[in-house]
Order: C-alpha cells, then structure tokens, then sequence
C-alpha cells in the first residue's frame, strides 16, 4: 500500500479511469455495465466536485477512483445541500488491497473539511457499513422512488446533518446513464468484454470469472486475463460428476489474491459437450461448456472418417452447440467437393467448410464464426490440423505443433488437456486432446437431431412400431429403394442408436451402485 498514490485526476487519465470503471464494474449487476459511462458525463455536470473526487494509482496505473457530486435533501420548501459520491471503484485485479477504503479514507476528510454536513449513497450493504454508514432511515432520509432499503445509507460529516430529513435527489446524470443506446455506443471506445446475463448476478463478495483449465481436482479460474489457481467449495464434492466445472464454464469463486481462490458455483450453461470415456462402461467425460460453435476437425487424408464426424456431429448437437465441420489439409487433395457434399449428408445443421492452413485457402470463410465474444470449441484426431489451424487464424504461434506420421497419416498429441485460449478481437477457443473415437451415450436427443431426415421418414411408416424389416408400407425401405436414403446412412444411424441405448444403460447401471456406495460410506462414517 506504500506505492498507492491518491490524488486528483486530470484530463490525461479519463480513459484510462473510465476502462477501469468499466472493469470493475462489468457483469457484476447484471450485463455489461454502465458505470463508465456515468463517469464520462458526470464530469460535465453542474453538480461535480472534482476538488473532492480522487484517483488511485499504482506503479503509473489507475487502479481506482470515486467521483463527488452535490446532492439535495428536500422536506417541503426546505433544501438541503449534501453530498453523495459514486462510483466508488476498484481495479478488479486489486481488490483486498484496501484501495477503496484508502479512497473513501482521505476523501471523506476533505468533504469533512470542506464544510459538508453529510453524505447520502446507495451502494453495497456488506461493504459501506464497515466504514461508519448506516441506513438512511435512522436519519429520516427517503429515497424519492424505493423509500428505505439496506443499500441507501449515510454518513453525517458535521454538526446539522441531524437535522437534515426529507427526500433524497441526485444530479440528472445519475438517470442519464441509463440510456442504453448512449451505453452501447460509449463502450465501442473501449475493448471488447462479453457481456453476460445471470441467475448469480448481483454480486458482492464472490467474483465472476471463467474456467481456463482443469487438471483433476485443480483448476483455473480466468480473470481479467489471469490465470488463478482454485480449489472447489466442499458441497460440490457431494453433487454429480456433470455439476463439477468443467472448461468454458462461467464461476462464481471467492479471490484469493495470495492462494488458492474457492469456486463456489456454476453459472447456468448455453451448451454442454459430453461423451462416454470408454464406449465399453458407459461412464461420462463431461468436456466443455459454453461453446457457441464446435470445429470438428478432420484431415482429407487417412484420418477422413464419414463415421466419426456423424458421432462427433451427434454429441456436439446433443450439447448444445453448432457443429461446423472443417476438412483440413485441403491441398493434399485433388477434389474437395465429394467429401463435402458427403458430410451434408450428415445433418442439415452441420456446416462444411475445406481448408489449408498452409497455403491460406479458405480461412477467409470461416471468419462469420469469429464474432466477438464467441466461444469456439475445437475437436478431432491427434493430428488432423487443430493446432495450425488455431495458430493461423490467430496470426501467431498460440499452440506448438507436430508433424505426422506419413506411413499412415497419425498425427502426435500436441494438446494434453483442455484450455480456453483468448484472442484479442474478443474471441474464446477451447483447444482439446485429440480423440481417435468418441461413444455414444445418452445422446439420443443429439442422434435424432443428426438424422432428423430419418425420424421423419419414420412417422410415415404405416405402423408405429415398424421394424423396417417386412412390414408393408415402410417408408423407411420405400426410401432405401427410390435412394432418397443410402442404405450405409440407415445402418450408422441404427448402429449408433443401438450403442447408445447399451452405454446408456451401463451408465445409469455405474450411478446407481455409486450412489449406494456413497449411502454406505455415510452410514459407516456416522457409525
């Protein structure tokens, strides 16, 4: 706290405040925010105090800021000229440095000094009473629209502020910074954030950030850029394997600017990619979450499987996501266009798209998917192209690559685990080991969807129980015969269905006697 330096603020640092207002607000009361841009047109208001509002610096950084303001607490023809203050601000990656108290410390001495009776806020309950604010209703003081509540409090300065009852009115610009068009256009000033909309928010104590990374029982939780260590709260071990954090997924978790944070939940997810991790046991690997698109990458050379990309198609429905099929290694190939009108024939949800990282052919089409705040999952054999292709679209080296091997087109593990990697234009890829096969389980929603063509053939069939056997009046086989339907599609489609049904069933075998076993390990842990 030595380096900390309090002082007023000038022209040269409003942007740089108003990016960390941004920050330190962003996401945390529900989308976005708009705090900084409160601070932009406040400045300009009749109402400002700039000789009372400070700045926090740090080694030459902006880490914090409140901004004064003159209020009025009107009883009758009675006015009241008091203060309020807002934002009080911090730089998210600085909090329990004791910046915001260190602010309100030296501030609150100037207004003090200056002749103020008191201050009136609406801000944190948890935060503002630990510094001498108490609610608003032990001074008879109203808000105008809400009455009382726990976040509207004050402080008296000097002698009269018992004095002072009535309703509370701030400076116009208050309200003006609820316009949302004005909102949106001022954050274009700045660099892209996600804006989120979640069951958690409001928050106060916990934080909101991202799950960078999972190694067993450790994770890291993204922050502002920083990768930070994190353990789980105790009651998730008591949940199912599909409610531990996975990669992608949004967290709230306690900081820990010295150790280990606690993730403490997982936010609602948008998608959820999972499959069995031996198609033998039925037993779930739950992957990534919050994948907008998912590439499911495949070489146009030995690793090119029709089979494989319908499964990976299956599970990538079944979560959520959008599958988008990239054929790399587009120039080891004479003619692209039967593998990609093949791979249509997979799902009419599934998008195609041939490739050469190499030679930069046909990386321009895939930038639609690199929308800001977009979250692209990448999935496929060990070298089918993943890498290069992540390192050409992001115009650097991100991931290190290997060469096959060229007697039978296998490539060598370059990803060892999951990670979520940020580019600077506000696009999220999740990078994942490559998976020579992948099962199907509990994927019956994902598998209808891939051949949704077949299900409605299906409703066409003279009887609802058809086998599509002998029965007559099969729309099933009618399809197969006019080649409306390839024979090989019916017979993936089948032979998928059926393993799912088995793996499924296997799993739901595996829970049931791992729940028991936990009621035995209570019962013999109380006894």
């Amino acid at each position: 706290m030595n380096n900390i330096i309090i002082r007023q603020e000038t022209k040269e640092d409003y942007y740089n405040t108003e990016l960390m207002t941004m920050r330190a607000f962003w996401n945390l009361h529900g989308p976005g925010c708009n705090e900084h841009f409160l601070v932009h047109i406040l400045r300009e208001a009749k109402e400002y105090l700039p000789e009372l509002s400070r700045v926090a610096e740090l080694d030459g950084k902006i880490v914090g800021a409140i901004f004064y303001s003159k209020a009025r607490v009107v009883d009758g023809n009675t006015e009241h000229e008091i203060l309020t203050f807002g934002p009080l601000c911090v730089e998210p990656t600085c909090f329990s440095m004791g910046i915001g108290a260190k602010l309100l410390e030296e501030t609150i001495e100037l207004a003090r000094n200056s002749g103020y009776k008191g201050i009136v806020i609406c801000g944190e309950p948890d935060y503002y009473p630990k510094h001498g604010f108490k609610t608003c209703d032990k001074f008879g003081i109203v808000h105008p629209e809400l009455g009382n509540f726990d976040a509207f409090m004050a402080y008296p300065l000097n002698e009269g502020f018992n004095d002072v009852h009535g309703s509370f009115y701030e400076s116009p610009e208050f309200k003006q910074c609820e316009d949302e068009e004005k909102v949106r256009e001022f954050t274009e000033k700045f660099p892209y954030f996600k804006p989120l909309k979640l069951s958690c928010q409001w928050l106060h104590k916990e934080r909101l950030g991202r799950i960078s990374e999972v190694r067993k029982n450790r994770y890291k939780v993204r922050f502002w850029g920083e990768d930070l260590p994190a353990k789980l709260k105790g009651n998730f071990y008591e949940s199912d394997a599909e409610n531990l954090p996975v990669v992608g997924d949004y967290v709230t978790f306690q900081h820990n600017p010295i150790g280990e944070s606690v993730i403490l939940s997982v936010c609602e997810r948008q998608s959820f990619l999972q499959r069995p991790d031996q198609a033998k046991t039925g037993v779930m690997q739950y992957m990534v979450a919050n994948a907008d698109y998912t590439f499911i990458v495949t070489s146009l050379n030995e690793d090119y499987s029709y089979n494989r990309i319908a499964r990976y198609a299956s599970a990538v429905i079944q979560g959520g996501s959008i599958p988008v099929v990239i054929l790399t290694k587009s120039d080891l190939c004479s003619n692209v266009w039967p593998y990609i009108s093949e791979v249509e024939t997979i799902s009419d949800k599934i998008r195609v798209h041939a490739i050469s990282s190499l030679y930069d052919i046909g990386l321009e089409d895939l930038k639609e998917y690199f929308a800001p705040g977009k979250t692209i999952c990448l999935l496929g054999s060990s070298g089918a192209g993943k890498s290069t292709l992540l390192n050409a679209l992001a115009g650097e080296e991100i991931m290190k690559t290997k060469e096959i091997r060229s007697y039978d087109s296998t490539g060598r593990h370059t990803t060892t685990h999951r990670q979520l990697i940020e580019l600077e234009n506000g696009v999220s890829i999740i990078d994942t080991p490559g998976m020579r096969e992948i099962g199907m389980a509990n994927m019956e929603e994902g598998i209808d969807n891939t051949f949704s063509d077949i299900i409605e053939l299906e409703k066409c069939c003279r009887f609802s129980d058809c086998k599509h056997e002998t029965e007559p009046g099969c729309a099933i086989k009618a399809a197969i015969e006019s080649g409306e339907l390839s024979m090989e599609r019916y017979i993936l489609f089948k032979n998928l269905g059926a393993e799912n049904t088995r793996n499924y069933a296997k799993k739901k075998e595996i829970s049931k006697w791992r729940n028991v076993h936990k009621q035995f390990d209570k019962r013999n842990l109380w006894e």
